[in-house]
């Protein structure tokens, strides 16, 4: 009966989380509503023990790796091509300070761990993969997400992002080869948020995509 009880509650928050994206998909905070519905669920907990399994974000953990705060001043300063420029310009033509993306509850564990890993390498895989922060881009990041870190979160802003698009009558096919890329480029890359992105800031682009396994041209 309790865990009965408890799966319901599980459930009323997911519906809650993706009610409130469905009104406004755009923001940040809807987003982060749906994350925190999916908060300690056994969907989640399947994540970390995918995520866990693998030896270079095990070795994150194990060592309470943690990136460096960003100067998002000295990352716009660095030359153009550089993940860090890159990376700078994406956050400021977005209006977007690196604060905002960081989860601000403490590590207590490997959980915590990954979830804050997910969210502060948002945008950096956004650089990476090259998909926009438009509808299709951020549909094509979820999937992404999906193929690389059997995300719950992806697959809810994915229903979401397709719901939501069939309600407002919008075409399908960017959305569906967005998606499709996606998959693609998810199964057969690296585990992008197992590397240590923040310490190769002065790295190209090209050469983390090369590292990652990732199209050096994604439009290509």
């Amino acid at each position: 009966m309790r865990i009965n009880l408890q799966q319901k509650l599980q459930s009323l928050r997911l519906v809650a989380g993706l009610s409130r994206f469905l009104q406004n998909p755009d923001s940040l905070e809807s987003v982060f509503a749906v994350a925190g519905s999916l908060k300690d669920s056994p969907l989640s907990t399947q994540m970390q023990r995918h995520l866990l399994e693998h030896p270079a974000m095990a070795a994150l953990v194990a060592e309470h790796w943690r990136p460096a705060p960003i100067d998002l001043e000295a990352l716009a300063q660095m030359p153009p091509g550089t993940l860090g420029h890159t990376y700078a310009n994406q956050l400021r033509s977005l209006g977007i300070t690196p604060e905002s993306l960081i989860d601000p509850r403490p590590i207590k564990g490997p959980a915590d761990f990954i979830t804050h890993r997910l969210r502060e390498t948002h945008d950096i895989v956004h650089v990476l993969t090259g998909f926009g922060i438009d509808g299709p881009g951020e549909l094509g990041l979820q999937a992404f997400n999906l193929a690389q870190n059997r995300s719950p979160l992806a697959v809810m802003l994915i229903f979401g992002g397709m719901l939501k698009a069939l309600q407002d009558d919008e075409p399908l096919e960017p959305l569906l080869s967005a998606l499709a890329r996606g998959f693609q480029l998810g199964l057969q890359a690296e585990l992008v948020i197992a590397a240590r992105l923040e310490e190769g800031w002065e790295r190209t682009v090209e050469d983390w995509r090369r590292e990652l396994n990732l199209p050096l041209d994604p439009g290509s």
